[in-house]
């Protein structure tokens, strides 16, 4: 072995050492930060489903009952193809939300299930300090969402994440809507 390449090879097992090289995410930079968080996992995923109105009638004596949204729809990315079901609602009256330039509704509920492929599932709900609304300015709809637990390998999970969201009302009923979005953030187990 040469002298010069003897000192690469040195010099390449040094860095490795010395845990200076990192890898960029899938999208091409450390938007991110490290991917190595202990016992963290990202969620980057594109969002494609639909919206229904519906009448809401619990089971449960304490439970609500009323009008509210049923959403369904598809993911795929980080950290894998899944899709949800979430049922949200507000009770309150349109106002001025700054997000939306203009009127809104802030959420009073926004209950979530996420199922993967393997059937491990993740539960969430609205984030009581962040919230989430839906604008009736043109923009987008934003859920400040928390984790609550799962099953399978997501069992005891927790975190945090943001779906921002876009509907486009389609065919006669005035009642369908389809919503395409992004979910970002983080699952800790």
């Amino acid at each position: 072995m040469s002298r010069k390449t003897l000192l690469v090879v040195v010099t390449v097992a040094a860095v490795l050492a010395s845990g200076l090289v990192g890898v960029t995410d899938s999208e091409g930079g450390w938007h991110w930060g490290f991917r190595h968080h202990q016992g963290k996992t990202r969620i980057n995923w594109e969002v494609s489903g639909t919206i229904v109105g519906v009448q809401v009638e619990s089971p449960s004596p304490t439970g609500y009952s009323g009008s509210g949204l049923l959403i369904d729809a598809f993911l795929k990315g980080a950290p894998g193809k899944a899709q949800f079901r979430v049922l949200a609602a507000s009770t309150s009256p349109p106002e001025d939300i700054p997000e939306c330039f203009g009127f809104g509704q802030y959420f009073d509920f926004d209950d979530m299930v996420i199922t993967f492929e393997d059937l491990s599932m993740i539960f969430a709900k609205m984030d009581p300090d962040l919230r989430g609304w839906s604008c009736f300015t043109g923009e987008p709809a934003v859920a400040n969402m928390v984790i609550t637990g799962g099953t399978g390998r997501y069992k005891d999970a927790q975190g945090q994440y943001q779906g921002i969201f876009e509907g486009f009302g389609i065919g006669d009923s005035g009642a369908l809507v389809a919503e395409t979005g992004t979910i970002k953030g983080w699952i800790e187990r």
